[in-house]
């Protein structure tokens, strides 16, 4: 009933923000003025992609640095499934370093797919290798999201762009292996090392159990709504949503919220989890009863739809070359990081904060405002 009423509430707003006027506020954010001017600006996109490079080749070194200072890397940890989520004694070597792993991380993960259209462009054997060096990085942190998320990002945007239906269907059955093989890819490696840590990450003794194991989404929101019950259901008035600007263990970050309740106990240092992945329409009603379900659902999709109509009024005319490439890139990291504060409000973390630097600093750069030596 949660997620019905939510649904419904979601698409009203979708639609709604979808037509709605000028957003002053939104549009000033997130700076469509810019991504209009990438694709016709050749200067800008050099600089762009001059700009991400440096970023990028930081963001591998800072990982290599942390992973020292850490003094272990989670796939080769005693406890890989303790280590990923850096709980337990792995979590104050990890907090010594949190931010400069979490910043150096979030450098290289934002800059994988402009990388990767480089390489689409015009190979070359520096562009190959440093997204080697970042694969490798990510998959040793036993993040499966992000191993082949970012060349994904690449190729959908080439896809896209080339507008052509045999490379659409292709990529869709690419996507749909690519997420199957993440979801499993503890079974995976559990076949090639025989590694007893490796298989204490729920791997089921098949493929599709693993698969199944690796999104338990749906089992964790009942489980959670039924701990939420069971412990009074105390309304949280919304501080979930800024929890996440505190780090740490903060008590209403949402992830330390949803461990909390669903285990029933105040310290969850020691639970490996990063939190449950619950949906818009649930946090509504722990935040403020039913008249949330309706209202956290429409806010979040009102603010999709009006960002959706603004970035497609810039990618519909783009070409398939190298700036039709860095504009599409730049909507993408747009989208998916800059608008988050509107569309996915209910995240607010302060972990957010590198892309918003990163997003200024390419304004600022491209425009001249500051100079790369």
């Amino acid at each position: 009933m949660i997620n019905s009423i939510g649904a419904f509430f979601f698409l009203l707003g979708l639609f709604i923000g979808y037509k709605w006027r000028p957003l002053r506020l939104v549009d000033t954010i997130i700076k469509i003025n810019f991504l209009q001017s990438i694709a016709v600006d050749d200067d800008r996109v050099k600089k762009i992609i001059k700009l991400s490079n440096v970023i990028f080749i930081i963001g591998i070194i800072g990982i290599i640095v942390s992973f020292m200072l850490m003094g272990f890397m989670p796939m080769f940890a005693s406890d890989p499934f303790l280590a990923k989520f850096f709980k337990g004694q792995y979590q104050a070597p990890y907090q010594r370093v949190a931010f400069l792993y979490r910043t150096s991380r979030q450098m290289v993960e934002l800059f994988i797919p402009l990388m990767v259209l480089e390489i689409f462009l015009k190979p070359k054997f520096k562009n190959i290798a440093l997204v080697l060096i970042a694969i490798i990085l990510i998959a040793v942190s036993l993040n499966r999201g992000a191993i082949a998320g970012g060349a994904l990002v690449a190729i959908a945007i080439a896809v896209g762009l080339k507008k052509k239906n045999m490379p659409f269907w292709t990529f869709l059955i690419l996507v749909f292996i690519t997420y199957g093989a993440g979801s499993a890819i503890y079974y995976i490696v559990l076949q090639f090392s025989g590694d007893s840590e490796i298989g204490k990450l729920g791997t089921g003794d098949n493929i599709f159990e693993a698969i199944a194991y690796g999104a338990p989404d749906i089992l964790d929101q009942l489980g959670f709504l039924s701990a939420y019950i069971k412990s009074g259901s105390h309304l949280t008035y919304g501080l979930t949503f800024v929890g996440g600007l505190i780090p740490f263990n903060f008590p209403w970050n949402p992830a330390i919220y949803t461990l909390t309740i669903l285990n029933d106990i105040n310290d969850v240092s020691e639970i490996a989890s990063g939190g449950l992945r619950l949906p818009v329409s649930i946090w509504g009603y722990v935040s403020f009863g039913w008249l949330g379900v309706a209202v956290v659902p429409f806010i979040s999709a009102f603010f999709t739809g009006y960002i959706t109509k603004k970035v497609k009024t810039v990618l519909q005319n783009i070409s398939a070359d190298k700036n039709g490439y860095v504009t599409f890139f730049m909507a993408y990291f747009m989208y998916s990081n800059i608008a988050m504060i509107f569309t996915n409000f209910l995240y607010l973390s302060i972990y957010m904060l590198p892309a918003f630097i990163i997003y200024y600093l390419l304004i600022k750069y491209s425009n001249n405002t500051i100079k790369l030596n």
